[in-house]
């Protein structure tokens, strides 16, 4: 005890030398709190016009831009995503076409920390991952504007033709 009185005078001789308050007492408050995260996002465009094309051409290509995606990743942690798409048959005029349809997207911008990974002309026909993010840290997003290549083949009647893209994020 008498260690400790000699502490405290020590102290507050230093303290007056030193010109500082020292307090009588102090007791410490312990605090806490939650940081909550929030969810992982995506949002595309709900149409897209993709280039015409004459008919009757060996190996026509149908190409256009969907529009943005954005993905947005707000809980805050390190787990990853994946940015899977879908295409349905094209139908139009006496046709359908249901293969060759692929789905490129060479820029992703970034926000926040995470790497992704886009797709080069990845077959759509059936569910694909088209971008994938790794080494996330907090929160971040990703834009991308994918363009969509249809191969139609030489037989297809001129009209007009419609399909669906479903981009799933999980």
């Amino acid at each position: 005890m008498k260690t400790a009185k000699t502490l405290l005078l020590a102290a507050g001789a230093t303290a007056l030398v030193l010109g500082v308050a020292v307090p009588a007492s102090a007791d410490d408050t312990t605090t806490t709190f939650s940081l909550t995260g929030g969810s992982l996002t995506l949002s595309v465009a709900a149409s897209a016009a993709l280039t015409n094309q004459a008919s009757g051409v060996a190996a026509n290509t149908i190409t256009g831009t969907l529009g943005e995606v954005l993905v947005t990743d707000a809980r805050g942690g390190t787990a990853g995503w994946v940015t899977s798409a879908a295409s349905t048959t094209f139908t139009g005029t006496g046709l359908s076409v249901s293969t060759g349809v692929a789905y490129t997207n060479a820029t992703v911008t970034t926000t926040g920390t995470s790497t992704v990974a886009p797709a080069d002309g990845q077959s759509i026909t059936a569910v694909a991952p088209v971008a994938t993010a790794t080494a996330v840290s907090g929160n971040n997003t990703a834009a991308w504007n994918p363009t969509l290549d249809v191969s139609m083949p030489a037989g297809a009647l001129a009209g007009d033709y419609s399909g669906t893209v479903t981009t799933s994020l999980v």
